[in-house]
């Protein structure tokens, strides 16, 4: 087994369980499965549960479905009699790589365990109903899964040459189809989603494009994106806006307290910055209405970004409207002008300046945007150390360093 004493400390002590270090390391997860594969996504419940997605590489790659699986720590002896349970029924089987002791007395000890996506406890059910319902199921190519929640596909019919989009999660993706119906209603480019089944965890979209805005980066493009955006920022929750978002402070909050654990060297940082967002963006209610002169809660993507945005033959789509709802306009902003200068190729500032001139047409609103540009950096921070970088303590600190010189920036407009 690959020594791991004192690699990613930060992320043992903030998960208080064993073998977390495991998960996030491709070569040490690597040994545990048994072939070569690469970590892709964490999530933790700290001194609960620990759970990786992670994909074959190179020799290891036997294609499709079977490329894929998830790693994972629990502590609950019910939660692992509920996985073996259920991979029994869907005839697969969960390697239990090791066993931890109790740290107390009453307590049930950590487990180390591996199975494939189809023996997934709570999405292999609805992959198997949804697959009833898909024809040629040895076409489909996985483009993303996050275990225990959602698994996206590239699916061509046996009686089709058009492939579509699949999207099947745990919980019901009928808001899906609400919200990408009403965008249709109102004029704005997206894809139409359509349930697939009578359950309503799965839905299809038609396979569009020649690639996404982050790969194929077009000013053009991105002044569209922005004409489109701002469209959307017109529409209020009188009109029926489905959905809701977070307050962006209360977001803020909760990654400085998650930094915190992970790097404890920048918790003063990050309370500071906290501390000036409440200023700058704060005195919202609860739908994020904050900085930007009384705007009201407004209809917004929710997770803006330029991978969010189709391209093909000179128009675009905007897609991925899981997070669309109700909230600060500076919410959409912010986080394209943060994906934007996470860019360090000549295509970051085509996409930003591209982006706010179509948006800052006749009639938009007035917004702050390095001050949500500040929110969004600090609320991405995390994402490398989601995505399992081994450099994620590098790209977390650039980050944070940028919210700052955002902020800076915001603050010396008004002094």
């Amino acid at each position: 087994m690959t020594n791991l004493q004192g690699m990613d400390e930060a992320t043992a002590e903030f998960a208080g369980l064993p073998y977390v270090t495991e998960l996030r390391s491709a070569e040490a997860l690597s040994q545990r499965v048994g072939s070569a594969v690469v970590p892709t996504r964490i999530r933790v419940k700290p001194g609960r549960s620990a759970i990786v997605s992670w994909q074959r590489e190179g020799e290891s790659r036997l294609g499709g479905l079977q490329d894929w699986g998830w790693s994972a720590v629990v502590t609950s002896a019910d939660k692992l009699a509920n996985i073996r349970r259920r991979a029994d029924r869907a005839g697969e089987p969960v390697v239990v790589h090791e066993y931890s002791e109790p740290r107390s007395a009453g307590a049930t000890g950590s487990v180390l365990l591996s199975g494939s996506v189809p023996a997934d406890s709570k999405l292999g059910k609805e992959i198997a109903r949804a697959m009833r319902t898909l024809s040629g199921a040895d076409t489909l190519e996985v483009v993303g899964y996050n275990p225990g929640r959602r698994i996206l596909f590239k699916h061509t019919g046996q009686t089709s040459d058009e492939p579509e989009f699949i999207r099947i999660a745990t919980r019901s993706q009928q808001h899906l189809v609400g919200t990408a119906a009403q965008w249709a209603r109102w004029g704005l480019p997206t894809l139409p989603v359509e349930p697939i089944g009578s359950r309503g965890t799965a839905v299809a979209s038609p396979w569009w494009g020649t690639g996404d805005l982050e790969t194929h980066p077009d000013l053009a493009v991105a002044e569209e994106a922005g004409v489109i955006i701002a469209e959307l920022h017109r529409h209020t929750p009188a009109e029926g806006v489905p959905g809701s978002s977070t307050s962006p402070i209360d977001q803020a909050d909760a990654a400085a307290d998650v930094l915190s654990w992970l790097l404890p060297e920048v918790g003063g940082t990050t309370d500071d910055i906290v501390r000036r967002l409440h200023h700058r963006i704060g005195n919202e209610g609860g739908t994020g209405v904050g900085a930007g002169a009384g705007l009201g809660a407004r209809a917004i993507h929710g997770d803006l970004s330029p991978d969010q945005v189709l391209v093909g033959h000179s128009e675009c789509r905007i897609i991925d409207l899981d997070r669309a709802g109700v909230g600060h306009v500076g919410m959409d902003l912010g986080r394209w002008v943060a994906a934007c200068r996470r860019r360090t190729d000549v295509g970051a500032e085509s996409l930003e300046t591209g982006f706010l001139n179509g948006y800052r047409g006749p009639g938009a609103a007035e917004v702050d945007v390095e001050a949500w540009a500040a929110w969004a950096m600090l609320v991405t921070a995390l994402e490398p150390w989601r995505a399992c970088r081994s450099d994620w303590q590098q790209a977390t600190v650039q980050a944070i360093g940028a919210a700052q010189q955002a902020l800076t920036a915001s603050e010396s407009r008004v002094s």
